[in-house]
């Protein structure tokens, strides 16, 4: 069965999706945002007026999700109102429920990979590169760092969130489990984990007047802040563990 959906609406609903929180309200969230995104389905499928008006107000229910992984959502929707024009059957509740049904796991899912991993460890990357490093060529290396550790999993999730969403179909709840995405959240949580180490150890060697020390327990505290990261699963330990031997060696060497 031929598709009537054209890569040029998928780039179009792609760059329309960095604009879906515009319009957000508290009345619909973030469905006016999703229904502006979805209009280049729209003109591609319905051509009556009646059809595509019944469209508008069907994508214009409330509707919330994490704002990057809304392009699985888009995806999806868009396969299954191609299929319905396809086979010729008219559009039912099916898919204000498919709506619904996916509220949850795509907010839950990236909420805790971007806002509880990659966010954070981004910008711990980024502020202990400004903060330890005095060249300020090198701070704006640092801030390039940042801004590509950030984007390329934000960039990487709207494109092919979209492309996984229109392959899926009704089954992209497959997808939307943590646990799809743990190889990714444990690389961002152990860079978090290692950054906030160093800069902890880095800032309480101020206090430390042998250079040769400050050294030692600036590069142990990075060390020992990825296998502890590794081995406990925790993030507050490489911020314990610098304290730990600053407070050590400050006892020991006076």
């Amino acid at each position: 069965m031929e598709k009537k959906l054209k890569p040029i609406d998928f780039i179009s609903m792609f760059l329309r999706s960095f604009f879906i929180q515009t319009v957000w309200n508290f009345k619909g969230l973030l469905s006016v945002g999703i229904c502006y995104a979805l209009i280049p389905v729209a003109k591609r499928l319905y051509k009556s007026k009646s059809d595509y008006k019944k469209f508008m107000n069907r994508h214009l229910c409330f509707f919330n999700t994490h704002p990057y992984f809304s392009a699985y959502a888009l995806g999806a929707i868009a396969k299954e109102e191609e299929e319905y024009v396809l086979k010729g059957i008219e559009v039912n509740e099916q898919i204000e429920k498919f709506k619904n049904a996916l509220i949850g796991p795509l907010g839950a899912v990236g909420d805790q990979l971007f806002w509880g991993a990659i966010k954070p460890a981004a910008i711990l990357v980024g502020f202990t590169g400004a903060a330890i490093i005095p060249n300020y060529e090198f701070k704006l290396i640092f801030l390039v760092i940042f801004l590509i550790l950030y984007n390329f999993p934000h960039l990487f999730t709207r494109s092919m969130g979209l492309v996984r969403g229109y392959r899926s179909g009704y089954e992209i709840y497959r997808l939307l489990k943590i646990e799809n995405f743990k190889y990714l959240n444990n690389i961002y949580r152990t860079i978090g984990a290692i950054a906030i180490g160093i800069f902890t150890g880095y800032f309480l060697t101020s206090a430390v007047s042998a250079d040769w020390l400050a050294g030692a327990v600036f590069i142990s505290s990075g060390i020992v802040a990825f296998f502890i990261r590794i081995w406990k699963k925790a993030v507050y330990w490489p911020v314990i563990i610098p304290i730990l031997l600053t407070l050590l060696t400050g006892m020991i060497i006076p």
